[in-house]
């Protein structure tokens, strides 16, 4: 590539599908462990990767600005850890 940069390897982009991403779609309203289990939260799947998605928690009432300010209103969570889902539709 010009001027030094680097492509990405395709296989850092792509999601593969296994048994716990499958569960899951983008929109999803779900229930999750945070913080080393030391928190429950809630929020909205935006994006799925191969063994965690990222999860919108602005809505999170339990969570005061300055804390959803703190993670700039985004997580990531494993898959392992989300307790509850409600499919969006």
């Amino acid at each position: 590539m010009k001027n030094g940069s680097q492509a990405i390897p395709s296989s850092i982009m792509e999601v593969r599908e296994n048994t716990y991403n499958l569960q899951f779609i983008v929109g999803d309203a779900v229930d999750f462990l945070f913080n080393e289990g030391k928190s429950a939260l809630s929020g909205t799947v935006l994006k799925k990767y191969t063994n965690s998605c990222l999860v919108d928690i602005s809505q999170d009432s339990r969570l005061t600005k300055d804390e959803i300010d703190q993670y700039n209103q985004k997580v990531v969570v494993n898959y392992k850890k989300i307790k509850g889902v409600v499919h969006d539709g």
